[in-house]
């Protein structure tokens, strides 16, 4: 999370503003372009979780080769797309200056090339995250930041056009985390050794369970990426450097708690294949606050102190940055809840009333946002919307459809929504009387304020636990300490 942040921050200063709004929105339609590549994923984790939960090596392996011939197809139609339909757009409807132009096809071309080594890593990385190897996964993606961070360093010495420079060397790191990967899966894992064992009818379940998954994706994609488009079509590229700032922080907050999610996912989707009901949906809302509690841990801090936090993050701070940055925040703190609540419905493949309801609600605020921004209303009203749209996920639409469609208890969820009430109270309203009374920008405030908001957090989370998890944590913690001493 460090390392991404201070990135940012190096590579903002080199590239400028601008540059850094036009590689973002090329981003931004890459990703538009490239959602099916989401909903495949999905798909590909759930069924390889699956397999090892029921015990089926056989379909396991023959799972495996299907996902990744069918990840490849994916990736060249994306590919065929993005010079089509994604060409067109970024000639015709993006606002790119003149002289910008040929950078920003370079940068273009490039992210297309990227996009296909993306599709077909995602069998791998699937298959460690269903294996549970955490450690592996750890170490590649702080190798990953690091890279990333050297990169920011040496686009300072490009020999060419900065922008260009910077998209070759991102090229050469996904490339590079890719093979490794898949050299660390091959030797590993006897399934991650593509045959030529493709199973229509496992294609045939993968695609039934992703029909309803690429719906819900493409709602996604259109509530997160499509704001980028709309910002490109409105507004010079300085505010689509704003939204990728304030997305970039909002990155580091959620990448911490995206980590703890990822590690329980596996274990509540191999608790319901294994027919133990009961187990997987206590771990779905017992982990919804704890990951809640994660959240806390740092959003509280940064929310409170977005501003100093930018100008110390960032020599030229974007205008919006920090007003963006808050409401980003506070989305994604609600969004905790959603991504929880879709696990156990990936896991049982009941995806047809949450699709449903993210293609209305998610592409009605779509509309909502151009009309608002087409009728010249401020830019923060369409921040604004998205908060309500994670608000119905989180506490509306996921909870409705876990008590409809998988028997989860209304009460249930009354229980796990008032300790995440209390929890978020007690947690803030300290820390908020103290950055009211302290001078923010000077370096003792800064510091009064994240100490007493991280201390104040854990200890309402220790005071909310139940008392089993506190034993089984304190013995956690003294058998470390033990083995620390021999």
């Amino acid at each position: 999370m460090a390392v991404t942040l201070y990135t940012s921050r190096v590579i903002l200063n080199a590239l400028g503003a601008d540059d850094y709004g036009l590689y973002n929105l090329v981003g931004g339609i890459v990703s538009m372009l490239a959602f099916l590549n989401g909903t495949l994923a999905t798909a590909t984790s759930r069924f390889l979780t699956f397999d090892i939960g029921i015990g089926d090596f056989k379909r396991l392996k023959q799972t495996f080769s299907t996902s990744f011939f069918s990840h490849f197809a994916l990736g060249c139609i994306v590919v065929v797309l993005m010079e089509t339909v994604g060409l067109w757009f970024v000639l015709n409807k993006a606002i790119i200056p003149a002289e910008r132009l040929e950078a920003t096809l370079w940068v273009f071309q490039i992210s297309v090339a990227t996009v296909l080594i993306t599709f077909t890593q995602v069998p791998y990385t699937s298959l460690i995250m269903a294996h549970e190897q955490m450690k592996a996964f750890a170490y590649i993606s702080l190798l990953e930041a690091v890279l990333k961070l050297a990169i920011a360093y040496l686009i300072v010495v490009s020999p060419i056009d900065q922008l260009v420079f910077y998209a070759i060397l991102m090229f050469i790191t996904q490339f590079s985390i890719a093979m490794i990967y898949r050299y660390y899966c091959y030797r590993r894992w006897d399934e991650s050794h593509v045959t030529k064992e493709f199973n229509i009818s496992t294609l045939k379940e993968m695609m039934r369970f992703s029909g309803w998954n690429i719906i819900s994706h493409c709602a996604e994609t259109l509530r997160s990426q499509g704001l980028v488009m709309l910002f490109g079509m409105f507004f010079q590229p300085v505010v689509v450097a704003a939204q990728a700032v304030a997305t970039q922080l909002s990155y580091g907050i959620t990448q911490f708690t995206n980590n703890f999610r990822t590690a329980i996912n596996p274990q509540i989707i191999k608790l319901y294949a294994a027919r133990q009901y009961d187990e997987s949906r206590k771990l779905t809302l017992e982990s919804s606050i704890y990951v809640f509690e994660l959240f806390l841990l740092i959003g509280i801090p940064v929310l409170l102190l977005t501003e100093p936090i930018m100008k110390l993050w960032l020599k030229e701070v974007p205008e919006y940055a920090v007003a963006f940055s808050q409401c980003i925040i506070v989305s994604a703190m609600m969004g905790t809840y959603s991504s929880a609540f879709y696990t156990p419905l990936t896991a049982a493949g009941k995806l047809k009333r949450n699709s449903v309801a993210a293609f209305f609600v998610c592409g009605g605020q779509f509309i909502l946002a151009y009309i608002l921004l087409k009728c010249n209303l401020s830019v923060m009203w369409v921040q604004y919307s998205y908060i309500t749209v994670s608000f119905l996920f989180a506490f509306i639409i996921k909870p409705y459809l876990l008590v409809k469609d998988l028997g989860y208890r209304v009460s249930e969820f009354i229980n796990c929504f008032g300790r995440s009430f209390f929890i978020l109270v007690l947690s803030s309203v300290i820390p908020f009387i103290v950055a009211q009374h302290v001078n923010k920008e000077s370096f003792l405030g800064f510091i009064v304020v994240v100490v007493i908001s991280v201390v104040n957090v854990l200890i309402v989370a220790w005071v909310f636990l139940s008392k089993e998890v506190k034993v089984n944590l304190l013995m956690l913690v003294k058998s470390k300490l033990a083995a620390l001493n021999k």
